[in-house]
């Protein structure tokens, strides 16, 4: 499952690797990286060769150093007994420039600025900040590719490769990522980041203890809600008769084996629900608990029990073969039952709910389509897929897309999906996942907000295009409780450590049918597989100009790919790490390898002044978890879940490991097209990126990802089908008319641009 370079990484971790000017960098098993007890003299910094940065994430919280009022508690004392103010370079560059022998100049620009809205004022200023030539930057891969082959502004890495050993390594092992990161012409203008490698993304996680106290034991659960009148707008997506069988692992996890999934059309659990005069939660309860006994059931009349007792295996564990009918089923389960679970009848639960109400995030409503049976909703690159013909296909222009969308409309009727998840503010935070976890029954700020519309009967706009809002309702309100949510594992379930018996869990994907709805092979699949991230950073060309300043450049490049420099950046300095009795570095096995085990200081200062958020910790205090080009090790990642949400994320992994679950991979000759993924960057000429910039406009407006936009197609989840401004999305067919033939160019045009790139990636 693991590229080459993956697994040999931390293997290499007893070496000590030699830096370019023939000294021995920091041994893997020597001190500390962020020592200071040998200070050098003055004269030996003027020695230096310094290097102008502008190298941060998007905010003053996450720079290289620290900065006077961002999130990072001051002044800090680390648990490599270091004490840090404003001004000073955060443990993990600080180590970089130690172990590498050299000066940062930092000049990342100040206050809320994105790396993507950066680069152009970089470009547009012959890249210069602060007067100085700017010698490292980031940007996004597709900018720096067109800058690269256009103006030819950036180094070409080919021209150095043997100067980066590491690197070069690292991408003939993985043939697909260098494709993946090459200019039309084959030139490689930047070094790629990787938020991990060849691993699982994001999954599915709900409460556990919830679905057990509904499901499980022989007797019915106490307080079930037998008044309230649940919604029944939703209709059974798959309206045939299934018979497949499913993989899933074997109980002791040692490897897999099959359940059998039969459901006859007339006996789907949203059928048998919807054919209820009155629906309630303990009804839903009742249907769901005799249809598991009798769907999942072998022998003479069915008299063994798959699951037995233990019901919530069905959707819980290893051995989970849920469709997305029957998760719609227990989402009703949910919905309808506040005092059996929370012991408040009157209490709101929304069984699904996205991380934040900004654009990017609601998008995971997008990325559980695939639970559908939908590809392209979790690409790496749009909505994009590789169809049986080996070609790109867009997703968002099919038939099935339309239908999946018309069913989360239907599951938002039914109260299923938070409401106004596009519009919602709650105490002016944007992220509500953990009020909705650990609400207390406090009320908070709540704030509808609609379009302003101008005198035309059209959505006003500012200066800069952004569709102007207007509160509608402002009151407090009492959180509802979240049940599921699908995004990272790690922060999410952070939660856990939080909350006493949240019991928030990883679970497979939904088995769903990927073969166009001929319900012949229901599997578990996934996209959301980690590749090539969008970002990167790059050498400007005027580096060249000075050879121990381009040396230096790519010997920082190099060097994160080494076993040692990525050991840094993916775990801190070795003062973060546990230690045996003879000061090596302890390791721990993660997934069939060795990595390095974090100390408990190192872990408690995650749960302490990182709020057990690793990511925030990372970047707050540490430095690490950048957009610059080096593979972070997801083994860190695993050691700071909540120790009660580990068991679970293990299933996952071995799931993965045993073929439980399929998923898109970095291979480039795979038997199914169903394994391609699609690369994060393709090589667009320039044609193709001034076709792409220019005849797009409103298709591009219409599927917005910017944090402060809406996606039309939110709005059709909220409101169902209707005209939305310039997009007639008034029917499921004018849908797909208006996407397919009318917004500007057309959808058709978009992926021929796209599959132009796509053939000149496969042959690169």
């Amino acid at each position: 499952m693991k590229s080459k370079f993956v697994k040999s990484l931390l293997a290499l971790s007893a070496i000590a690797l030699a830096s370019c000017n023939g000294k021995p960098s920091s041994s893997v098993d020597g001190g500390d990286s962020a020592d200071t007890s040998d200070t050098p003299t003055s004269s030996e910094v003027a020695k230096k060769t310094e290097l102008t940065m502008s190298v941060y994430y998007d905010n003053n919280d996450r720079h290289m150093k620290f900065i006077e009022g961002a999130a990072a508690k001051l002044p800090y004392t680390s648990c490599d007994g270091t004490t840090y103010k404003a001004g000073d370079f955060k443990p993990v560059w600080k180590a970089i420039q130690k172990n590498l022998n050299f000066k940062i100049d930092d000049v990342s620009p100040s206050g809320k600025v994105n790396i993507k809205d950066n680069f152009p004022t970089l470009v547009s200023s012959g890249f210069k900040a602060n007067d100085k030539d700017v010698n490292i930057a980031q940007g996004n891969s597709d900018q720096i590719l067109e800058e690269g082959g256009k103006n030819n502004s950036i180094v070409n890495l080919n021209d150095h490769m043997d100067k980066l050993p590491n690197f070069k390594k690292f991408l003939d092992a993985n043939p697909s990522v260098k494709k993946t990161i090459s200019s039309a012409e084959g030139k490689v203008f930047f070094a790629p980041y990787f938020d991990g490698f060849d691993d699982i993304e994001r999954m599915m996680m709900l409460r556990q203890p919830w679905v057990e106290k509904l499901l499980d034991g022989d007797d019915l659960p106490n307080d079930l809600d037998d008044s309230k009148e649940l919604g029944k707008n939703y209709t059974p997506f798959y309206t045939n008769t299934i018979d497949s069988d499913v993989s899933v692992l074997k109980t002791d996890a040692s490897g897999k084996e099959v359940i059998h999934k039969k459901v006859e059309a007339s006996k789907n659990i949203i059928k048998l629900m919807n054919d209820q005069t009155k629906l309630t939660g303990k009804q839903a309860v009742v249907l769901l608990r005799k249809y598991i006994d009798d769907t999942y059931a072998t022998g003479e009349n069915g008299a063994t029990k798959v699951y037995g007792k233990k019901r919530s295996e069905l959707f819980v564990g290893g051995r989970a073969v849920y469709d997305i009918d029957e998760l719609v089923a227990l989402f009703r389960c949910v919905r309808g039952n506040p005092k059996c679970l929370t012991g408040k009848a009157d209490q709101v639960i929304v069984p699904f709910f996205p991380r934040a109400k900004t654009s990017d995030r609601t998008t995971d409503l997008y990325r559980m389509m695939q639970f559908f049976g939908l590809r392209g909703t979790e690409s790496r690159n749009q909505w994009m897929y590789v169809g049986q013909d080996g070609k790109l296909v867009d997703v968002r222009g099919t038939q099935k897309f339309a239908d999946v969308l018309e069913k989360l409309h239907q599951m938002y009727q039914d109260e299923l999906i938070f409401k106004d998840f596009t519009t919602m503010l709650i105490n002016n935070k944007e992220d509500y996942r953990g009020p909705l976890l650990e609400n207390d029954g406090t009320k908070v700020n709540y704030t509808k907000w609609k379009e302003k519309i101008g005198k035309d009967g059209k959505p006003m706009k500012d200066n800069n295009g952004k569709t102007i809002m207007e509160p509608v309702e402002e009151s407090k309100v009492v959180l509802p409780y979240g049940f599921a949510t699908y995004d990272y594992n790690q922060t999410t379930t952070a939660y856990d450590a939080k909350v006493k018996g949240l019991g928030l869990v990883s679970v497979l994907p939904a088995a769903a049918d990927f073969d166009d709805g001929k319900n012949g092979n229901f599997l578990h699949y996934t996209e959301s597989w980690r590749s090539v991230k969008p970002q990167g950073w790059f050498i400007t060309k005027k580096t060249e100009q000075d050879p121990k300043k381009l040396e230096k450049a790519l010997q920082l490049f190099d060097y994160l790919y080494s076993a040692e420099g990525n050991r840094l950046m993916s775990y801190g300095p070795d003062a973060y790490l546990a230690k045996n009795e003879d000061g090596s570095i302890k390791t721990m096995d993660y997934q069939g390898r060795q990595v390095p085990v974090l100390s408990d200081d190192c872990k408690a200062e995650l749960a302490g002044i990182g709020g057990n958020n690793y990511t925030n910790y990372y970047r707050y205090y540490l430095g690490g978890t950048f957009p610059v080009g080096y593979v972070k090790e997801q083994g860190m990642e695993f050691q700071t879940v909540a120790a009660d949400a580990q068991p679970s994320l293990t299933i996952i992994n071995k799931a993965i490991q045993h073929g439980v679950i399929e998923h898109v991979n970095h291979k480039t000759d795979n038997a199914s097209h169903l394994n391609d993924i699609v690369p994060t960057t393709l090589p667009f000429t320039k044609s193709n990126n001034e076709t792409l910039g220019q005849k797009f406009t409103n298709l591009n407006a219409a599927f917005t990802s910017k944090k402060d936009q809406v996606m039309t197609i939110s709005k059709v989840v909220e409101e169902g089908w209707k005209v939305f401004d310039k997009f007639d999305f008034s029917t499921k067919e004018k849908y797909l008319e208006t996407v397919n033939d009318k917004l500007k160019f057309n959808l058709t045009g978009f992926v021929n641009v796209y599959n132009e790139a796509y053939e000149r990636y496969k042959a690169l």
